[in-house]
């Protein structure tokens, strides 16, 4: 077990700019962009940040980060888990279908048991740091409350929006990630001193909470780094959310507003393209990760640009990494010779050889 508590190098010279990453939601997708994403920050040059974190899915690749894992470890990591060990399933979703409608008959709130329960992740993520790693923090959702674990403490965010201190102590690292990932009836909520925590997108600001570091870190907006895979709008996966939304609840998939990313400053917005697989898909190919690694990549380089992270000269060279993986793309996915690997072995040979990898 490492036992680091800072993130990856020395804090930066008082002259750089201090930025902040926040990662949304989006199951495997959001877990593989975030990655992409600080494989892209650190080519651009940031080797720490003052604050990473992020819910549900975007809070798992962030924290392995903030424990001492470097960008490309944290790509390599995320393309090498099987993400379904991760969970273990209860029942079926036929099994949830049923007694969902059935409690609906009765009441009208977030079902604590789902299909899969996540003290696997839990115990994977603990295994990289035994102690809450410096500037990292998530959130969960107990009723109508936010529950914001951070290395200063534990916090309770309320309808009024005041901050009330929960417990001036880190709290526990496996149980915060496990309860911002508990979608309601699909992983199980985890119990955290007497409340039980639910998906952290679930909140008001919905999957992409930007104002945590504004509010915990004294963040300037223009300084955050937002990594939103956006709501997964595919055929199956609207029918899917229609499907829950009628047998859960609002209560489980509640009508959220657009993040806002402009008002009191514009937020640096990186927003990946992923449509080679739906949010709640854990078994994939790595022809698949690689894929939504590589929207976080390319996706995020001229954002960090046009921020003035990113370097005119690294630019010109980070296009050129962006056309020949548009090229791998093409010929690896089209036509008739398609082969599953080939996408992947091409892409790793791409960044080991511009060493990204």
């Amino acid at each position: 077990m490492t036992t680091k508590t800072t993130q990856n190098a020395p804090a930066p010279a008082a002259d750089e700019r201090e930025l902040h990453l926040v990662c949304s939601s989006g199951g495997s997708r959001a877990i593989l962009a975030s990655a992409g994403v600080l494989l892209a920050a650190d080519y651009a040059g940031v080797k720490r940040f003052k604050s990473i974190g992020g819910v549900s899915g975007g809070s798992i690749p962030t924290a392995l980060y903030a424990s001492g894992l470097d960008a490309k470890t944290c790509v390599r990591t995320a393309v090498d888990i099987d993400f379904a060990s991760l969970l273990t399933r209860k029942v079926s979703y036929w099994q949830i279908l049923m007694a969902l409608l059935w409690q609906r008959r009765y009441e009208k709130v977030r079902p604590i048991d789902g299909a899969m329960t996540s003290e696997k992740l839990g115990e994977y993520i603990e295994s990289f740091t035994d102690v809450w790693p410096e500037g990292y923090w998530t959130v969960g959702i107990h009723e109508n409350l936010e529950i914001i674990f951070n290395e200063a403490g534990v916090f309770q965010l309320g309808p009024d929006r005041l901050l009330r201190v929960i417990d001036n102590k880190p709290g526990n690292l496996g149980k915060a990630v496990r309860g911002s990932c508990a979608v309601p009836g699909v992983i199980s909520a985890v119990e955290y001193d007497g409340m039980y925590l639910f998906d952290g997108a679930l909140g008001t600001e919905g999957r992409c909470p930007v104002s945590v570091p504004v509010r915990l870190y004294g963040a300037k907006r223009t300084d955050i780094i937002a990594c939103d895979v956006g709501d997964d709008t595919g055929n199956t996966s609207a029918r899917i959310t229609k499907l829950w939304k009628l047998v859960c609840g609002e209560e489980c998939v509640p009508d959220i507003t657009e993040p806002d990313y402009v008002t009191d400053g514009k937020i640096i917005l990186i927003r990946p393209k992923i449509t080679a697989f739906r949010t709640l898909q854990f078994s994939l190919t790595n022809d698949q990760k690689w894929q939504a690694v590589m929207a976080g990549f390319v996706d995020g380089l001229p954002e960090l640009a046009n921020a003035g992270i990113l370097e005119p000269d690294k630019l010109k060279a980070a296009l050129e990494i962006t056309r020949e993986y548009q090229r791998i793309l093409k010929r690896t996915t089209t036509g008739k010779n398609q082969k599953q690997g080939q996408l992947s072995e091409a892409t790793e040979k791409l960044l080991v050889s511009q060493g990204l990898l």
